[in-house]
């Protein structure tokens, strides 16, 4: 009897629970560079605000910039902003801290795998905390924005849950080749320089994506980012009505974007608790 006895089988329960458990240590974690996290996070919206929102905003407008888009450059600029963040940060946390932290060199998921843990609900308390970062993200940006004058609606709000959703459509994926690769040659760095930032640029953030070429738009088509600023202009903008039709999106269109982004998200959260199982079965 005294073999069969697991003192730490009561802390985690066989349902959830272990999802929970391995939030909550992320969140004990994480107020040691709270303050730091928050400050950088604030400093980078009002940096890209003024500098784009309010500077660069200043001569699309006075350009008839502003008359051609039906609003302010900054709040059309806003929303686009708000998924843009969100999805880096939530990229930025589905690379190094699982590979370096997670499995290579701290091997903290190995550790928590001798637990009563299963791999799939570490899994799912990783992709659970990288999914409130960008969350925490979007909605700091978002108090930034409003205390710019760049919130026209209440819809805005729902930038945030939109926000989150890309970040994760584009962050669950990578984290399976976060868990799959043993040594890191440049891989994370080829990911942020040709792919993060691309998909920056041309998914719609500085501009209507019409104004792109064929090819342009059919790529920027394949964006998760692109579908997020969608649905987040529309949210912030679509209830205003603006001649320039930005914002509007039709119900057939609005299910694309989401049925998008909940497909990239789920096939994401589903292989990488797969590859989890994989990798601390070794």
């Amino acid at each position: 009897m005294a073999g069969r006895h697991t003192p730490t089988r009561h802390l985690v329960r066989a349902h959830g629970g272990g999802v929970a458990s391995l939030f909550g240590y992320s969140l004990i974690t994480a107020r040691r560079y709270f303050k730091v996290s928050a400050m950088a996070q604030l400093g980078a919206p009002v940096l890209y605000l003024l500098s784009l929102g309010i500077g660069l905003g200043s001569i699309v407008n006075a350009r008839s910039g502003g008359q051609s888009l039906g609003t302010s450059y900054l709040s059309f600029l806003a929303p686009a902003l708000i998924a843009a963040t969100a999805l880096q940060v939530a990229v930025g946390e589905s690379t190094y801290p699982i590979l370096f932290g997670g499995f290579k060199f701290q091997r903290i998921y190995f550790a928590m795998s001798a637990t009563p843990l299963t791999a799939q609900q570490i899994a799912g308390g990783v992709l659970a905390w990288i999914a409130t970062r960008a969350a925490f993200s979007a909605t700091l940006y978002l108090a930034v924005v409003a205390c710019f004058g760049g919130v026209r609606s209440v819809g805005a709000l729902l930038c945030v849950p939109i926000a989150t959703l890309g970040a994760m459509a584009l962050a669950a994926p990578i984290a399976v080749y976060s868990a799959t690769v043993e040594t890191e040659r440049g891989g994370f760095a080829a990911i942020f320089r040709f792919l993060v930032m691309p998909m920056f640029l041309f998914s719609g953030t500085f501009y209507p994506v019409s104004s792109l070429p064929g090819w342009g738009q059919a790529l920027a088509w394949l964006s998760p980012l692109w579908h997020a600023t969608e649905l987040a202009r529309w949210a912030s903008l679509g209830s205003l009505q603006l001649r320039s039709g930005i914002g509007q999106v039709g119900t057939a269109a609005l299910l694309g974007h989401l049925a998008f982004l909940t497909a990239l998200t789920v096939a994401g959260v589903l292989l990488t608790g797969w590859r989890f199982r994989v990798r601390l079965s070794k």
